[in-house]
């Protein structure tokens, strides 16, 4: 399973979604198009975290450029303007959860299928906790 944190300026957010992440046993952290202070600082920070877990972080441009070296079977758009919600039989190891600091512009919603976690409004980091416990 590939988490795809894409599209974040906050580094405050960034680190929370990967530390996160990593508590819940990912072993490969996706960080694409990261802008601002998560790009400044986020990243050096993100990847500590990452070192110390013993894991392994990948940094891209662009989230077609980490999709492309991810090779996912399946793209879910984790996004709340979705209209369908993400059921438990789309999350398994192979696919691919892109969650956005920023809503998805429509050249991104091409590249997979929109889905929201609910209860939705809930925060990103919310609903990266959500996806590892209904996996």
């Amino acid at each position: 399973m590939f988490v795809v944190f894409h599209n974040f300026a906050s580094q405050i957010k960034l680190e929370e979604m990967a530390r996160t992440a990593l508590a819940y046993g990912a072993k490969l952290v996706v960080v694409s198009k990261a802008t601002g202070m998560a790009a400044q600082a986020g990243i050096p920070t993100v990847s500590r975290l990452v070192f110390e877990k013993g894991g392994r972080l990948l940094v891209t441009h662009t989230l077609e450029e980490a999709l492309e070296l991810l090779k996912p079977k399946k793209v879910y758009l984790i996004t709340d303007l979705a209209q369908e919600e993400l059921n438990k039989e789309e999350i398994e190891e192979g696919n691919a959860y892109v969650f956005f600091g920023n809503y998805p512009i429509r050249k991104e919603e091409a590249l997979g299928e929109k889905r929201y976690i609910s209860p939705k409004g809930v925060s990103e980091v919310a609903q990266v906790c959500l996806l590892f416990e209904r996996k």
